[in-house]
Parts: C-alpha cells; structure tokens; sequence
C-alpha cells in the first residue's frame, strides 16, 4: 500500500510519529535512525524527510506526544473538588510518580526525554510552561479562597516548580533512585504550604 496515496500529510506525519515512538520504545531512542522509520513505513528516508525536515523534528513531536499525557494528567488535579492545599499535594506527588515510573518501566523513553531536555527541546519548554500553569491555577485558587496567603501566583508557582526539581525532574529522579523520594516530595509540599500559610 502506498501510504502516501492514502493518507493526508497530516495523517502521514501522526503515521511517522507513531512508528518513531515505537521504535524508540522496541530498541531505543540513540539507536532509531531515520532509516528504520522509512523502512517500517515502505518509503525512503527522503519521502521521510518531506513531512518532517529533521530527525530533531520527529523527536520534537514524539516528545510533545508523550508530554500531553503527563499535562492532561496535572491538569485533572486542578479540577478535583479537593482543598488547594491537598491540590498543590497532589501536583509535585503525582508528577514525581509518573515521572519515576517512566524511568523504571520506559527506560528507552526517558533517554529520549533526557536528550530532550538537555538540548532544549521545544516540547519540553512547553510542558515546563503547562505545568507551571496548572500550579498557577491552583495558588490563584487558594489565594482567591483565602487558604494561602496574597501572593504572586504565577511568580510563586514557577520559583515552586524550581524549588521541587529534585523530585520532580526525571534525570535527579533518576540520580537519587536509591534514596525515599516520596518523603522528600512530602517534606518539599509541606515546605511550599508553609511558605503559603496565610
């Protein structure tokens, strides 16, 4: 079948996407070559090379693939019906989990994800932002509720997500793998809210 003839180009770069990330999980992101794209979709790497104008340029969309899950994942936090305080809990826990469980069960994935930030990717500084956002919501939210006090939220929010990178950011998730990183999610949470504390 001609993939080309039957497909829109959007369609034929979700394609190329899709066939990327599975070769990055099967066999690796560093071991993936454009080459093995183009052969697993029937077509050479210059046909390839029309819907997408580098190999960065496929790894920049897998990448963006895999951020949207972990942002539809903090952005859910926002909308439970639970206290600010148990929000802003749950943002730096959850995101630290995912995060982890990447690294254990998706090693080939996160050495991409490495990589990625690393060298700046455009995707990674989007998911920085979203996630910031959320975390913006949230103290705007408890502000508005009166459970923290006046603050700056989205200054706050973005020194908080700074201030947690330990826990939250994959390569020292990864460097600390050995230690209790759940009860440094929870002493960092805890320091957080009492900087809050109205």
């Amino acid at each position: 079948m001609n993939l080309r003839q039957k497909l829109s180009a959007d369609e034929m770069r979700e394609r190329i996407v899709a066939v990327a990330e599975e070769h990055f999980r099967r066999i690796g992101y560093a071991k993936t070559a454009v080459a093995d794209i183009a052969a697993a979709l029937g077509m050479s790497p210059a046909n390839v090379y029309r819907f997408f104008p580098s190999k960065s340029a496929i790894n920049n969309a897998i990448c963006a693939r895999i951020m949207i899950e972990v942002d539809q994942l903090i952005s859910g936090i926002f909308e439970r019906d639970i206290p600010p305080a148990e929000k802003l809990k749950a943002f730096f826990l959850e995101l630290h989990r995912y995060n982890k469980a990447t690294l254990t069960h998706e090693h080939r994935l996160h050495d991409m994800v490495e990589v990625a930030m690393a060298e700046n990717w455009p995707a990674v500084d989007a998911h920085c932002e979203c996630m910031i956002g959320t975390l913006t919501r949230i103290l705007a939210e408890g502000v508005r509720k009166g459970d923290f006090r006046a603050v700056e939220p989205a200054l706050f929010a973005r020194t908080a997500f700074e201030s947690a990178s330990k826990v939250i950011h994959p390569t020292l998730i990864a460097h600390c793998a050995d230690q209790d990183q759940e009860d440094q999610v929870h002493r960092i949470s805890d320091l957080i809210l009492a900087a809050l504390r109205p």
